[in-house]
């Protein structure tokens, strides 16, 4: 057999190989912490709130609400990008005063019962379930089985 051409066979697949091996090595983790800078213009959340508990409750509302980061912040012009700080989107005075309604349920009422079991803590989510407003409640038919017997 030619050892020019066994060479070649040789030096091929050890390419192969090491093609082969890099190819399914992972590629390098990318940082999954997120860089979230102090937050500014907060009127009714706490000024001491970290950044991480912010994005967290954001989350929170953008699920509960079923709407996009965009539908209470409004837009930078110049950059396109979403300014948090601004309050150039009046719904995001109608979230405001949402949030402090919420508050108000959680703290001054449902606070008052003795046994919490039966009351879990008032969301965005209690009312919008997933929705931008919030769906028209629509009793169930009553069945005579339902109507109180009367003394």
């Amino acid at each position: 057999m030619n050892f020019r051409y066994m060479g070649a066979v040789v030096v091929a697949g050890l390419v192969l190989v090491a093609a082969a091996s890099t190819a399914q090595q992972e590629p390098p983790a990318k940082s999954t912490t997120a860089v979230h800078h102090a937050p500014t213009n907060l009127k009714v959340l706490p000024k001491d709130i970290s950044s991480e508990e912010l994005h967290a409750r954001m989350r929170q509302y953008v699920s509960e609400v079923g709407v996009p980061c965009g539908y209470c912040h409004a837009e930078n012009p110049q950059t396109g990008k979403l300014d948090f700080a601004s309050d150039d989107n009046p719904v995001k005075e109608t979230a405001r005063f949402m949030i402090k309604m919420t508050d108000d349920i959680n703290t001054k009422y449902l606070a008052q019962l003795g046994d919490r079991r039966y009351s879990p803590a008032f969301t965005c989510g209690s009312c919008h379930q997933g929705q931008p407003e919030p769906p028209t409640f629509v009793p169930k038919a009553s069945t005579p089985k339902d109507s109180v017997a009367k003394p």
